[in-house]
């Protein structure tokens, strides 16, 4: 997760408001990068987590409170000796550079107040956590020595030097129309990386967000007057957004291997493939639902998944050069026209020419026919009905080329969601078998087969006598509807989105049962974090498999469709049987 200095700013503000003059009591290390400091509030107890794990360097208010090890690292002994019974009396952003202060007040000899700053650089895999005082290192999570950095060395004694400074406006301050100004001047590859480079505090995520706000296209290199209006308006909006006290919801970016890759301040509009948004009422929220999701990290399933976006991209430009080829074929009526015209005028032709004005004999109107001036009228003519020929021909074919990809295209979206949700190495293997079957993996040579235990689909007991049975690839959609699933049990799945098929087992089931099924059948699909998500349900014996067709796929009828939002919160004590 890499929070852009837009993002921090949110954090900031939000640390203010509920940490500015609290007292630590107590610090503890979770693990050798996270810091816990439990602190006193006024009129609750609470506590701050700084975690400086390069994937995901963050700062937050935890929800829940982290376990910790009953012998504390050393680094924790020296917190402890500095900063306890000390008191938070400031916390600022560095610009909107990604290091944010704490600087703590304790009481010393004499009464002297004496003031301490725990500095959270949280600068991606350089992230650190330092202490100073009178701007001298006492120490710091990670040490930096000369042959590491040669900008500045990160070691008890040290003067404390800050990192290298962006250079650039402040997307928060500067003027609008001179940023954009500004950005336009940079030469670059394209417009978005001149914009991040000409400003601080915003990423490339956001970036690519102002831009689509404004309707511009991320590969343009020079704005048009009209563009450079539009994205001045988006900043300005984004400015006037930022610097109101209304609370502010954020916008955490997911990944296929469930991680967020960041959080955003404004709504996104343009998505990468693979990407779900998810909206919190806070910053606080947003970090404590990234750090609680456990990542996909399975062996081939990354490579898998770029095999099936390559290869969908692949087919979807091929579609569109059906589609073109499709429309050019459809005029095979129009070539046989002309040929029967000319035929019609033969005695007006003569070789030479290399185009004719005639009439049309079907409505009589004038109509320009070109001419190879090389042939014969009557080679002409002859030409223009072999042309007709093979367009007829071309239709039909190009017909079922089409249908072919675009069913390819929806079989490479149901592996896509399996991949979505898978969460073993059993069933990454089987979608790889399956991936092999279907030819878009070829093997060489003979290749041990690895003995691997059949996945079985999640198995959810929604009360006494009411189980559910899910399917999370192709597979084991098959296995669920046609082994398990018998002619009067419910059958739910999404409508025309790929998902997992899911059997109901019940004798009686509750319209309430039926609704959480729905529900649960749209959490298992590519519409997880959407809202209003179409569910069908069916009895199975409404459900059929045609011959020859591939793993996953079904035909029925007679279906009634629900409409339903997931939740995780809601669901998560029916997932955590599985």
């Amino acid at each position: 997760m890499n929070l852009e200095g837009l993002t921090l700013k949110l954090v900031t503000d939000n640390l203010n408001n509920e940490l500015l003059g609290s007292k630590i009591y107590r610090v503890y290390m979770p693990n050798a990068q996270t810091v816990l400091l439990l602190v006193r509030r006024s009129r609750d107890t609470s506590a701050l987590v700084a975690d400086m794990n390069g994937g995901r360097p963050c700062l937050y208010i935890p929800e829940k409170l982290p376990e910790n090890p009953e012998t504390p690292p050393s680094f924790c002994m020296l917190l402890r000796k500095h900063l306890e019974e000390g008191r938070i009396t400031k916390i600022y952003q560095s610009g909107l550079d990604r290091v944010i202060t704490l600087e703590i007040d304790m009481l010393g000899q004499s009464s002297k107040i004496i003031t301490k700053k725990l500095i959270c650089e949280l600068t991606g895999k350089n992230s650190n956590l330092i202490l100073t005082q009178e701007d001298v290192i006492i120490d710091s999570l990670k040490h930096v020595g000369a042959s590491q950095s040669s900008y500045r060395a990160i070691l008890p004694g040290k003067e404390y030097v800050a990192p290298p400074p962006q250079t650039g406006l402040n997307l928060l301050t500067a003027d609008p129309t001179t940023i954009v100004s500004e950005a336009n001047s940079i030469p670059s590859a394209n417009f978005a990386k001149a914009f991040v480079s000409a400003t601080t505090g915003m990423g490339k995520a956001t970036a690519t967000q102002l831009l689509a706000a404004a309707d511009i296209l991320p590969q343009t290199v020079r704005l048009e007057p009209a563009e450079a209006k539009a994205l001045t308006q988006s900043v300005a909006q984004l400015q006037q957004s930022l610097a109101s006290s209304d609370p502010k919801p954020v916008y955490a970016l997911i990944s296929r291997t469930n991680q967020v890759k960041t959080i955003l301040t404004l709504s996104p509009t343009a998505l990468e493939q693979g990407i779900t948004v998810r909206e919190f009422a806070n910053i606080n929220s947003a970090i404590n639902y990234a750090v609680s999701l456990t990542p996909i990290q399975l062996p081939q399933h990354e490579q898998l998944q770029k095999l099936v976006t390559a290869e969908s991209a692949k087919l979807t430009k091929k579609l569109a050069a059906l589609e073109e080829d499709l429309l050019h074929a459809e005029d095979a009526e129009g070539q046989r026209m002309l040929a029967d015209t000319l035929m019609a005028n033969i005695y007006q032709l003569r070789k030479g020419q290399t185009n004719v004005e005639l009439y049309n004999i079907y409505d009589g109107e004038p109509v320009q026919i070109k001419l190879n001036p090389v042939l014969s009228p009557t080679e002409n003519a002859q030409a223009y009905y072999k042309r007709y020929n093979k367009f007829k021909r071309a239709q039909s074919e190009v017909r079922q080329q089409i249908q072919a990809t675009e069913s390819m295209l929806a079989y490479l979206a149901t592996l896509d969601a399996s991949l979505l949700t898978a969460t073993s190495k059993n069933e990454i293997e089987e979608i790889r078998q399956e991936m092999v079957a279907a030819g878009l993996i070829k093997e060489f040579g003979k290749k041990k087969k690895t003995a691997l235990q059949k996945s079985q689909p999640l198995h959810i007991k929604l009360r006494q006598g009411v189980d559910l049975y899910i399917g999370k690839n192709n597979k084991q959609n098959d296995y669920v509807t046609f082994t398990l699933g018998v002619p009067r049990d419910l059958w739910f799945h999404t409508k025309d989105i790929p998902g997992s098929h899911i059997i109901m087992k019940a004798a009686e089931p509750s319209q309430e049962d039926i609704l959480l099924a729905a529900e649960l059948a749209a959490y298992f699909s590519k519409a997880r974090h959407s809202s209003n998500v179409p569910v069908d349900c069916v009895e199975r014996r409404y459900v059929k498999k045609p011959a020859g067709s591939k793993p996953g796929f079904v035909i029925f009828t007679n279906q009634k469709t629900y409409y339903t939002t997931p939740d995780e919160q809601a669901l998560r004590s029916y997932l955590q049987q599985s």
